[in-house]
């Protein structure tokens, strides 16, 4: 490092210490011209408002923000000055080594982010913006200087390297970069918006802190091998009330792990934010890696999410927020509470605070050559552990083999015997996991997931609570629920149907089947969380009744169990005492065929409320229902 460059260490503490000296005029401003080398820097210098005196930048910053937010008169052109070292289209396993060999032989010999000499030179930078946290990340302050030196370059264009470490410093790093830039007051308030933004999202999380046990979060930074997540990132899970899970030796840097390690941490939710890949790369990524978090509980909820880890958390700077809200998105993803709370907080869609997350199937395989989200349909069946079970029952055994896993299995007899049911969602459960807390995402029977909420009536609504509906001029009616247009439709008419006869109540109770596994409903490639919460938000009662591949347990016997279920939660003494099974089918006759001939068997009589009504009329009615449709 040449002696006549100066580098600056932008920390709080050395900035402050500076001369505050007289406001600094515009001129002063204009004439500042700066090279982010890190592209947090450069979303905070956007925030800023500097957008007009940024001239270079990295291969990984955005350039189409930085134009959109410039002065229509700048024509001036913005210079990207490195390029990547590295393929990124290896596998992480593969960057892994290469970064590894080249921290090795020295960072000096060959940068994984080169500078371009041509570029860095004509862009003229009077100031520049990198780190000092991690040489894997962006160009060093050394690199820096050399470039500078051989670019002849006037010795009083500074560097300052930025290294926050912590969430807390990661916000105070928007003054430091304000300050450096000649625009105090922007960062002042840059930070107290910030601030605030971040403490109305913990709002809506931590009332939850005393109702239960933490939600244990643990964030892998890589993959193959796992890296936990270091620095702000364990700062940001307990922003929002949940708890780091901290596998191995506690380090404040990301550190390599052993699966073993994870696998005895137990995390409760799993997020794959893998250090400078997007949404789409760790998706794949985390399906590439089915094998290592199979084991994993998370996994059999359906608890493992990908997440934008190059947007939301590999860069300290504004968009760090949406990294919150993701975590607490994945976090809090069956509380309705949080959910509905957190759809009022009106910054997470605004331009800079994007989220991007995606909960990952670990316990299907996909055929990578259909359209098919690798759920079967409900007639399919997959011979396995019904047969097993059956037979261990009629043994008096307390437990099989499953011929999947090689686990032993409690049968329904070993239930009984305990007596109640133990809130885990066991596979054979005879108590129709009454004392299951997270219905959604572990029942295995057949179990209510919403059971309405008794609220005030029109006298004109048919509609009435299940704890009404064993009365003589009451109708029990359960609708086979998708979550479709054409549910929702059959809803419709069927409420419309017996308001116009004024005569009968209804107790209508939505039936929604799902893979056991991956709580996907089969065709439409909707979670059962989301037909859960279109349930809660019409308020009519909703049973869910997970499918399992590994059963040869009949389609037609797993329905019979739920609507006995049904007729149990409502007094009658038969399932046949149930009125009518509803379906929203509209012209197919070969569904309506089977429907008829294997269903019918159930003695429940079967009714279609939409069957060959014309589309207009059907449309007319969802326009008229004024619902936000998503196609």
């Amino acid at each position: 490092v040449t002696t006549t460059i100066t580098i600056k260490q932008a920390t709080t503490v050395q900035l402050f210490q500076q001369p505050r000296g007289a406001p600094m005029t515009n001129t002063a401003l204009q004439g500042m011209r700066i090279c982010s080398l890190l592209p947090s820097v450069t979303d905070i210098c956007i925030s800023l408002g500097l957008s007009d005196n940024i001239v270079a930048v990295t291969h990984e910053c955005d350039l189409g923000r930085i134009h959109s937010k410039r002065s229509s008169h700048n024509k001036e052109k913005v210079h990207v000055v490195t390029k990547s070292g590295l393929n990124v289209s290896l596998s992480q396993q593969q960057i892994d080594d290469a970064v590894k060999a080249q921290i090795k032989i020295g960072m000096g010999s060959i940068s994984l982010y080169p500078i371009l000499e041509d570029q860095f030179k004509a862009s003229n930078p009077t100031i520049v913006l990198t780190q000092n946290l991690c040489q894997v990340c962006a160009p060093s302050p050394e690199n820096v200087s050399s470039i500078i030196h051989a670019c002849s370059f006037d010795p009083s264009t500074e560097i300052y390297p930025f290294q926050p470490a912590t969430l807390m410093e990661v916000v105070d790093s928007f003054e430091e970069v304000a300050r450096v830039c000649l625009v105090p007051e922007r960062g002042k308030a840059m930070k107290l918006d910030f601030l605030d933004k971040m403490d109305r999202l913990k709002a809506i999380c931590n009332p939850k802190k005393s109702a239960r046990k933490k939600i244990k979060v643990l964030l892998l930074e890589w993959i193959d091998p796992p890296y936990d997540g270091g620095h702000w990132i364990p700062d940001m899970i307990e922003w929002v009330g949940c708890e780091v899970v901290r596998v191995g030796n506690t380090s404040i840097k990301s550190k390599q792990v052993t699966w073993d390690d994870i696998y005895t941490s137990d995390p409760d939710v799993v997020l794959v934010a893998c250090c400078g890949f997007d949404l789409e790369r760790n998706v794949k990524d985390a399906r590439d890696a089915a094998d290592k978090l199979r084991p994993l509980r998370a996994t059999r909820e359906n608890r493992i999410f990908a997440c934008n880890g190059d947007l939301n958390f590999a860069r300290p700077g504004p968009n760090i927020l949406g990294g919150i809200g993701v975590v607490a998105k994945c976090a809090y993803n069956y509380d309705n509470d949080v959910m509905n709370a957190f759809d009022t907080l009106d910054f997470m869609d605004a331009q800079g605070f994007s989220m991007e997350w995606e909960r990952v199937n670990m316990n299907s395989q996909d055929d990578e050559n259909t359209d098919s989200c690798g759920i079967d349909d409900i007639e399919d069946i997959y011979p396995d552990f019904s047969a097993p079970h059956k037979a261990a029952c009629e043994e008096n055994k307390m437990s099989y083999e499953d011929p999947e896993s090689g686990y032993h299995v409690f049968t329904e007899l070993a239930h009984k015997k305990r007596g109640k049911c133990c809130g885990s969602g066991c596979r054979h459960c005879p108590y129709n996991h009454e004392n299951v807390k997270n219905k959604i995402g572990k029942i295995q029977q057949p179990a209510f997931l919403f059971e309405g909420v008794s609220i005030p009536q029109s006298d004109k609504s048919p509609l009435v609570p299940l704890s009404e509906a064993n009365n003589d001029n009451v109708k029990v009616l359960v609708l086979f629920f998708s979550g479709g247009k054409d549910s929702f439709l059959a809803i419709r008419a069927t409420v419309k149907k017996y308001s116009e006869q004024n005569s009968d109540k209804i107790c209508l109770i939505l039936l929604n089947t799902f893979e056991a596994k991956s709580r996907i409903v089969a065709h439409q490639e909707i979670e059962s969380e989301t037909i859960t919460r279109q349930a809660e938000h019409l308020n009519i009662p909703l049973i869910g009744v997970p499918l399992h591949r590994g059963s040869s347990e009949p389609y037609l016997e797993r329905i019979s169990r739920a609507l006995d279920h049904v007729a149990t939660r409502v007094g009658l003494s038969d399932k046949k005492g149930i009125d009518a099974l509803l379906f929203g089918d509209l012209h197919l006759e070969h569904i309506r065929k089977w429907r008829d001939e294997e269903l019918g068997k159930l003695g429940i009589p079967l009714e279609y409320p939409l069957w060959q009504v014309p589309y207009s009329e059907l449309f007319t009615d969802l326009l008229r229902s004024e619902i936000e449709i998503k196609v």
